[in-house]
């Protein structure tokens, strides 16, 4: 459990009557709020206008993703394909209609395959035909393992196969052995030196990659794309780089000054407003942001997204399917009574407090402490995501595909 922001909003009415008296013995009503309804989603209420409104889609299972938002007013949606977004309330009401797609639920196949010194965790799949293929990497601390099972992640590599691209995820040379191999009180992947000799970390994807061309899983004509979070993000912009890939994504992480003035690769940055993380913080999506300036200014294609704090809502918890509505509901109810979120459900502060008052006294929170373990993390990486501090995120799927697939085209 991280120590996050912390902001949730539920949706609140606030509506006044200006009368003045005309003689006629009829009051005239100004209205200055508005309704917004949600089909197959939550965000539904009344607004003043002016005011930063958020939808979210109902929650939807691992045989589908979600498709677009449809209204006659989808102009106001900041992204209409993205299963969040949001918009500026107009002077009328306004209505969406969220939709999914059935897709081939994916089943990730696992094994062992020998990178430069030792056997190196893999999973992967590639869909028949497929037109490329994406590594998704871990961060600090991480391995290949958590990212197969990051819902997040999970969410997009779904996107990605469904858009006929193969993925593979393997880990950092010092997660594989548990051993801190540069000293630096961390185990993750390390980017120097920059190349795939010496640096094992590189020279592992390479083995990894040329075992899939040998056994005719895939060929050389494919194009290959690198997307990571935090540390994994940073180690994207130099693996995309150095084996000059299609193009890089990161999440969470601002790259470094020296990729972004040398790199031909096109380059997404995705960062969180939030970030909390030592490494990132305010400086760090500054950086990101300079970094994705430098790449533009010298004619190499690159993205900018920035994910902004949103409220809870009453049935986020339920996202993946394993805690119910009813329970997801009850979970935030008890945040909400115990002062954690503002009158608009914007968590408060960062989750420190929330997670150690749990820790100091489980029993306070009864609905909180009546899920697993599993359940309780998963509560609390939700509130994490809504807060918008240092965490993989699905918000922008689309964007990313969009980016995968034309760059700046």
């Amino acid at each position: 459990m991280k120590h996050l922001l912390i902001a949730v909003t539920t949706l609140v009415l606030f509506s006044c009557k200006k009368s003045s008296d005309t003689g006629t013995g009829v009051t005239p009503v100004t209205t200055d709020s508005f309704t917004v309804t949600v089909n197959n989603g939550y965000g539904a209420g009344k607004y003043k206008t002016g005011d930063t409104v958020h939808i979210f889609s109902t929650a939807y299972t691992d045989a589908q993703v979600f498709d677009k938002w449809s209204s006659s007013d989808v102009s106001l949606l900041n992204a209409f394909e993205e299963w969040h977004t949001w918009f500026i309330m107009p002077a009328k009401d306004v209505s969406f209609t969220g939709s999914v797609k059935a897709i081939t639920a994916v089943t990730l196949q696992y094994e062992q395959i020998k990178g430069r010194d030792r056997l190196k965790r893999v999973y992967y799949y590639f869909p028949s035909g497929h037109k490329g293929f994406v590594y998704l990497l871990h961060g600090t601390g991480g391995s290949a393992a958590n990212v197969a099972s990051s819902f997040e992640f999970k969410q997009l590599y779904k996107e990605l196969v469904n858009d006929n691209f193969g993925i593979i995820i393997t880990e950092a040379e010092e997660a594989t052995t548990g051993i801190d191999a540069n000293g630096d009180g961390k185990l993750r992947w390390g980017y120097s030196p920059f190349d795939s000799v010496t640096n094992v970390d590189y020279a592992n994807i390479k083995a990894i990659t040329d075992t899939f061309y040998a056994r005719g899983v895939t060929n050389r004509s494919k194009l290959r794309y690198s997307i990571g979070m935090s540390n994994g993000g940073a180690f994207s912009a130099s693996l995309s780089s150095l084996f000059k890939y299609t193009a890089g994504v990161s999440y969470c992480a601002p790259s470094g000054t020296p990729i972004a003035q040398t790199s031909t690769t096109p380059f997404q940055f995705c960062m969180a407003r939030f970030d909390n993380n030592d490494a990132v913080g305010p400086q760090g999506n500054a950086d990101a942001l300079s970094n994705s300036g430098t790449f533009s200014g010298r004619g190499i294609c690159s993205k900018y997204f920035i994910k902004e704090h949103s409220p809870l809502y009453a049935e986020r918890f339920a996202r993946r399917g394993d805690i119910s509505i009813a329970q997801s509901t009850a979970v935030f109810n008890e945040l909400k009574s115990k002062g954690y979120l503002t009158g608009k459900n914007y968590f408060i502060g960062y989750s420190d407090a929330f997670v150690t008052a749990y820790q100091s006294n489980p029993t306070a929170f009864p609905q909180l402490n009546s899920l697993n373990v599993l359940q309780k993390a998963f509560v609390v990486e939700q509130i994490d995501l809504a807060v918008s501090d240092h965490q993989m995120y699905s918000d922008f799927n689309k964007a990313t595909l969009k980016f995968l697939n034309k760059q700046c085209n």
